[in-house]
């Protein structure tokens, strides 16, 4: 019984050592979207963002937008935009930073849930 125990022990131990930052980094990669909708426009983003490049610590991401336009209250033709960004990995905020617009990109791993700015976005695909 006292063995049982002690494997029991360590088992839970080895599970929970394996939990943390190594957790959050393989949800961060994959696909993320949202969408807004104001007075003036309708926009739908995807973010995607690749897997980590160990050596330079810096996550791939693309942003991907469709928007309308809205004119005196009717939505006009579909628009597109894209944008490729280097985001460097911050170790001690566990978030991406990007120099190139100062963004920076929050995970939650456990809502399913990514942070641009103030901006949320929901995952649907993995890396």
């Amino acid at each position: 019984m006292k063995t049982k125990l002690i494997y029991l022990s360590l088992g839970i131990l080895a599970f929970t050592a394996c939990k943390g930052p190594n957790d959050l980094q393989s949800f961060i990669p994959g696909t993320y979207v949202n969408h807004a909708k104001g007075e003036y426009s309708e926009a739908f983003d995807t973010l995607t963002v690749g897997e980590l490049n160990p050596v330079k610590s810096s996550y791939p991401v693309v942003r991907k937008t469709g928007f309308r336009r809205i004119e005196n209250g009717k939505l006009g033709k579909q628009e597109y935009a894209s944008e490729k960004w280097l985001g460097i990995w911050d170790e001690e905020s566990e978030s991406i930073q990007v120099a190139k617009n100062s963004k920076i990109i929050r995970f939650y791993p456990d809502s399913n849930v990514l942070l641009l700015g103030t901006r949320e976005y929901r995952k649907i695909g993995g890396g």
